[in-house]
């Protein structure tokens, strides 16, 4: 099997290119990170990814959780969200949903590749 592929959702730079190196580090490879949830479209009518890294507030039109949706809805891409606060109505959405999950900002590396190997292992 290939290299898998992870797009990055976050409207943080900084914080876009640390997750950015955290996931290059677990062997795998991230095809873009972008701010906004239409960014986000145009790259996965390009290229599908494996997983989608999601933060929930995000520039532009759409958050975090809608974007997620409609590509969920046209391509079956699994998102796991990176927030800082998640509310019970999104708490319950998440765990409603087999291909989605959460970790809460800020977050360890340990944390975070053992939630991504969920999804890509």
């Amino acid at each position: 099997m290939g290299q898998k592929n992870i797009l990055i959702v976050e409207d943080e730079p900084f914080l876009g290119l640390n997750i950015k190196q955290k996931i290059e580090s677990f062997g795998l490879n991230v095809i873009a990170v972008v701010p906004s949830g239409d960014e986000a479209f145009q790259i996965v009518s390009e290229k599908v990814p494996d997983l989608i890294l999601m933060d929930i507030n995000l520039e532009g039109s759409l958050n975090g959780m809608e974007t997620a949706e409609s590509l969920r809805n046209q391509f079956s891409v699994p998102v796991l969200f990176l927030t800082g606060f998640l509310d019970d109505e999104e708490k319950e959405r998440i765990d409603k949903n087999p291909s989605y999950a959460y970790l809460i900002k800020p977050f360890t590396t340990d944390q975070l590749k053992d939630a991504v190997d969920r999804f890509t292992a």
